[in-house]
């Protein structure tokens, strides 16, 4: 049997020696990476980073909550031959629902990193790493001596080993190269504006009554009304507020959610596309 492997072997080399040669320089490559820390140290560092955003970005979100809570809980009541109420709060209605929906969306999305730190820790585990490299070992060595080469179901499974380990390093790449180039400054700038609509939501609270004080109940909830609906040449605050979140819930979705989704499917589309039954 040794001398039959060895004629097999020799027979192979002289064949196809640039071939082998690839084939081995590839393996050494993949080893390489597979045991590299500082590849599943920059995903994990990336991770963790996405989850402190999206927490700042729920802290910022919820706390529109405060001063919306405030405002709609105020109620001026006169009378006008009957009684009359009106609550101005009502105008942020809309705005506030925006939030709350936001707010339970990003939970999913949370969920979603949480997940994928979840298989980026499973798949750069110690185990993982030696199943997979014994398995490119021992493939690449029954490679050499097979006359047939490796049989189907091997090559699936050195495939799938082989996604499995690096798709989610590879989907984490690309997210942060999104960031880098669009989405970070997005999401800065939607925060930046989450902030300055709920200073002036706290500004608004305190004028408010003010305002029905000094120029009376009209004159007080028009002007009140104005900051918040905004006019012809200034944007108000639920459009300032409304659009901010709704950036903020497609760089979410496209990151949290969609991307991953996305290299899950390609995963398993390449391996039924290139590794057939």
């Amino acid at each position: 049997i040794a001398s039959e492997i060895s004629v097999q072997l020799a027979l192979k080399l002289q064949r196809q020696p640039l071939w082998i040669a690839s084939v081995s320089l590839a393996l050494v490559g993949t080893l390489v990476l597979t045991w590299l820390p500082e590849l599943d140290r920059a995903a994990q560092g990336y991770l963790a980073n996405a989850l402190s955003d999206n927490l700042l970005i729920y802290a910022s979100a919820r706390g529109l909550n405060a001063p919306i809570s405030v405002i709609q809980s105020i109620e001026i009541s006169f009378s006008l031959g009957a009684g009359v109420a009106v609550n101005l709060g009502e105008v942020l209605d809309p705005l506030n629902d925006l939030i709350e929906r936001f707010s339970a969306f990003i939970l999913y999305g949370l969920a979603g990193l949480g997940l994928q730190q979840l298989a980026l820790t499973a798949s750069s585990s110690i185990p993982a790493k030696v199943l997979l490299s014994l398995a490119l070992i021992i493939g690449f060595a029954w490679w050499l001596v097979a006359e047939n080469g490796l049989p189907q179901w091997s090559k699936k499974l050195l495939i799938f080993l082989l996604m499995v380990r690096f798709v989610f390093a590879v989907e984490v790449g690309v997210s942060w190269v999104l960031d880098k180039a669009y989405f970070e400054a997005q999401q800065q700038e939607a925060i930046s504006t989450l902030d300055i609509a709920q200073i002036k939501l706290e500004s608004v609270k305190e004028q408010y009554l003010e305002a029905v004080d000094d120029r009376g109940v009209f004159s007080g909830i028009w002007s009140t009304a104005r900051q918040i609906i905004g006019s012809e040449n200034q944007d108000g605050i639920a459009d300032l507020a409304a659009g901010a979140i709704v950036q903020l819930i497609v760089i979410m979705l496209v990151r949290s959610i969609l991307l991953p989704l996305f290299f899950v499917w390609l995963m398993f589309f390449l391996f039924k596309r290139f590794i057939p039954d």
